[in-house]
Formats: C-alpha cells, structure tokens, sequence
C-alpha cells in the first residue's frame, strides 16, 4: 500500500514500524471485507437466492482494489457511533 509495499527505511525500527503499519491495514481491510462478504451472503440466502458451498471456497476478503492508500481518509467518530449496523450494501 503505501510505497506499494516495498520497505524503504534504512533503520530496523523504521522498517519495523512500516512493515506493522502495512500488517494493520491489511488486516483491517481483510476484516471489513469479510463482515461486508458474509452480508452479501446473509442477504442473497434471504433473498431466497442459493449459494453454492463449492463456490464460496473461490472467496477471498484479501482483495483491496476498493481501497485507496494515498487517500485522505476522514473518520467522523460521533456519526459513527450513532449508526447501529453495517452501512447499507449497494446493489450491483
């Protein structure tokens, strides 16, 4: 993500904050992608539409083309904590 993953601090430190930087927000979009994955999933069995179990072995949340690491990112902290669930999934 940021400097597309290649480590480029000459210290151990540095280069040991950058690596955990990245662990972060790979995990981080690795967790969203999955609660938003399984909502996806929840909603289409509501639907009345069938998953095949075969087809969710070809699921990945390690996807991020969604994410923008050289964006600005804005979290509104008291918007956030009025919203009770996942923000609504968009219809494709």
């Amino acid at each position: 993500m940021a400097d597309k993953g290649v480590i480029r601090r000459k210290s151990e430190e540095a280069q040991t904050n950058q690596a955990m930087g990245l662990n972060l927000v790979t995990n981080a979009v690795v967790v969203w992608n999955t609660v938003y994955m399984q909502a996806v999933l929840d909603h289409l069995r509501t639907e009345g539409l069938s998953v095949a179990e075969d087809d969710l072995a070809h699921l990945s949340p390690a996807r991020f083309e969604h994410v923008n690491p050289y964006g600005k990112y804005v979290f509104p902290m008291e918007q956030a904590a009025q919203r009770h669930g996942l923000r609504p999934l968009r219809a494709a």
